[in-house]
């Protein structure tokens, strides 16, 4: 009988080709298992490089070496120290603060402060009413023209305008004060104000000088027109007037410091040796302070514009300032010459003093240029005057938190190849003995510069029973601090040591050791966690070549088989019709016979 239907072909095929697929179904079993092994080995590498972090921390002498201070006080002191700082408690008097040389003019220079660009109306908003019509700058514009005492003419109504491309808003409701406040809070650079004198609108900029522009313009509201800030309608043309320069930035002949007989001429002067020309025409305040600011004298000048003075200082503490030669007469008419504190009498040479630090360190009195001096490894800096202790101590905290770090990192390491050898890296001999030797570098005596040689002797040791686990670190605080009070060159030593000398402890030490094993694991190429990822990687690969040669095997097969059921089918289809045939003529026939003997 024939196979009935391709449904029939399609799962007598798939049952076959299932039960030959079970190889490959273990060659990709195999190299699944691989990668596993090797987010496994990598996992592994990055605990591992972490845990070489916090070794390399414990090679810094910073951790172990360094000191700390505290100031009682720090408004009057506070301090800083090195390695090698002298520890100790330090009482600190400040009697005086050192001071710079500092010289200021004895009287202002009356110099003018420049004058502002102005625009104002070009006549009175109500000319037209005469004296008898008061401007109302409260009145809103919708009121009408004659109720805020705008010519009958002039007509403000909604829309707006420009001063110096700011943007104004014109509403009904508006009035003159409340446009003048929208001008002063845009970006105009312009102040507006109401002159009720004269019945004038008035814009002044915002910066004082020559060259000065203020500009209206774009006005869709007719409020430039009806305050008469515009020649349009017949109004005169605004009046404008620019600003003046300040006299700082003037000629000196320009200003008031060559008036009168005994007036700044061209010349020179000297400050502290270096020599200064001065070319009044040519020359401004502004260009003879710069060029003393950029000089070799080691001092700053600047000019108040608030004061009108000029102050000349030393830029260092403790520095004198030394006036002379000046022909010019531009020290003496700054006002600087001949001052209080001038410690020279000398006709035309003037020496101020620089006052230096006076402080009282545990009895002995120092005298220091500056505020900030070193003594003893520790540097100290003055703020004010006053007493103060300031406490020199180790500190014992940057090692204690390295050492946790260290211990914290060593025991997830090993929970994490612990883990590994309970599940994807089961068995695995080198990841076995990489365990081993981690664990039996916590037992290793070290060969260092200093007396100690065991980690066991610095609060550190294995825990074999209890809450810890197997092979995990414990950390005795206790223990730890009493070895860096006894010695803390000793401690730093065992971690890290200069064996040969060369000025960097980068030899031996536990932390040095370990942490050049551990290099060699996870960044050397012949590594043992190298090795294993390119070895499994090279397995997947061969792993990907066999299964793919098998399934093309298998579809084959699998094609091979679809042909020779549909031969099948068809040979027995075509049996089944000739049986029917058969069976029809048998049938035809049966029936001749029956009647020819039924007659």
């Amino acid at each position: 009988m024939a196979i009935s239907s391709v449904v029939e072909i399609d799962k007598a095929v798939s049952q076959i080709i299932e039960y030959e697929h079970k190889p490959i179904d273990k060659l990709e079993s195999d190299k699944a298992d691989l990668s596993l092994k090797n987010t496994s080995l990598s996992q592994l590498d990055s605990s591992l490089e972490e845990l070489q972090s916090k070794l390399q921390a414990l090679t810094s002498d910073s951790v172990f070496l360094s000191n700390k201070s505290s100031s009682s006080n720090s408004s009057i002191v506070t301090a800083s120290t090195s390695s090698d700082a002298v520890q100790t408690v330090y009482q600190v008097d400040v009697v005086r603060l050192a001071q710079v040389a500092r010289i200021t003019s004895s009287s202002s220079l009356n110099l003018s402060d420049g004058t502002y660009a102005v625009l104002q109306s070009g006549e009175e908003i109500n000319a037209s009413g005469g004296s008898s019509v008061t401007v109302n700058p409260n009145v809103v514009f919708a009121s009408g023209s004659a109720a805020v005492g705008f010519d009958l003419s002039k007509i403000v109504v909604s829309g707006s305008f420009k001063v110096n491309d700011a943007a104004i808003t014109v509403t009904g409701s508006d009035t003159i004060y409340t446009i003048l406040s929208k001008i002063n809070s845009s970006t105009a650079g312009v102040t507006a104000t109401f002159d009720s004198a004269n019945d004038s609108v008035v814009l002044t900029s915002s910066s004082s000088g020559t060259g000065q522009t203020i500009s209206v313009s774009d006005d869709s509201s007719g409020f430039l027109d009806a305050v008469k800030l515009t020649e349009t309608g017949g109004n005169p043309a605004p009046v404008f007037t620019d600003g003046t320069q300040p006299d700082f930035y003037n000629a000196l002949d320009q200003t008031a410091l060559v008036d009168g007989s005994n007036k700044i001429v061209d010349g020179y002067f000297t400050i502290n040796d270096i020599t200064f020309t001065v070319n009044t025409q040519t020359d401004s305040l502004y260009s003879v302070l710069n060029k003393i600011n950029n000089s070799k004298a080691e001092v700053s000048a600047f000019y108040d514009d608030v004061t009108g003075k000029v102050t000349i200082s030393s830029r260092g503490t403790g520095n004198d300032v030394y006036f002379a030669n000046d022909t010019s007469k531009f020290l003496e008419n700054i006002n600087v010459m001949d001052q209080s504190g001038d410690l020279d009498s000398t006709a035309g040479i003037a020496h101020y003093e620089g006052t230096s630090s006076q402080v009282i360190i545990n009895g002995e009195v120092l005298n220091r240029d500056g505020n900030s001096f070193s003594l003893g490894g520790t540097t100290f800096n003055l703020q004010s005057t006053g007493t103060a202790k300031v406490n020199v101590s180790h500190d014992t905290q940057k090692a204690v938190d390295a050492v946790k770090a260290f211990v914290t990192q060593y025991n997830s390491t090993m929970d994490t190849i612990g883990g590994k050898l309970k599940t994807t890296l089961k068995g695995e001999r080198s990841i076995i003995n990489l365990q081993r030797k981690l664990q039996q570098s916590i037992f290793r005596t070290v060969t260092n510069e200093g007396s100690l040689s065991r980690l066991s002797q610095v609060g550190l040791s294995l825990v074999t029973t209890g809450g810890y686990g197997l092979g995990k670190l414990k950390f005795t605080q206790s223990d730890f601090l009493d070895a860096l009070s006894d010695s803390k060159d000793d401690v730093y030593n065992l971690f890290a040591s200069d064996t040969d000398s060369d000025g960097t402890n980068d030899d031996t030490g536990f932390a040095n050791i370990t942490n050049t094993y551990i290099e060699n694991l996870t960044k050397n190429t012949n590594g043992i966690l190298a090795v294993k990822t390119n070895g499994n990687n090279k397995l997947m690969e061969r792993l990907q070549k066999r299964i793919e040669r098998e399934e093309e095997k298998l579809s084959k097969r699998e094609a091979d088989l679809r042909k020779q059921y549909e031969k099948l089918n068809s040979a027995v289809t075509l049996m089944d019709q000739q049986v029917q045939r058969l069976q029809s003529f048998s049938s035809i026939m049966s029936s001749i016979t029956s009647s020819y003997y039924n007659k």
